[in-house]
């Protein structure tokens, strides 16, 4: 519990994306997401900086969507609503 909200503060004061926020929150690491989604590990490290996130294509942030279960929309808010 306490690393999600620790990662949800580092997102809201941009100093990550959300997908830092997410894969606290599904308990991954950066080799499941890796596999999940088919990007290179250093690909998703780069994709954690929020400057970059900012600017990454529909295409790439379904990807991460599809990996965490959420929608596009939630991975950009951080507002999940799980079932």
């Amino acid at each position: 519990e306490q690393r999600i909200v620790n990662a949800r503060k580092k997102v809201l004061k941009n100093e990550a994306s959300p997908i830092l926020f997410f894969m606290e929150l599904r308990l991954m690491d950066i080799g499941i997401v890796a596999a999940y989604t088919g990007f290179w590990k250093w690909t998703i490290k780069q994709h954690m900086k929020p400057s970059v996130f900012k600017k990454l294509s529909d295409k790439k942030l379904q990807q991460y969507a599809d990996a965490f279960n959420v929608t596009v929309e939630e991975l950009k808010t951080m507002n999940v609503h799980e079932d």
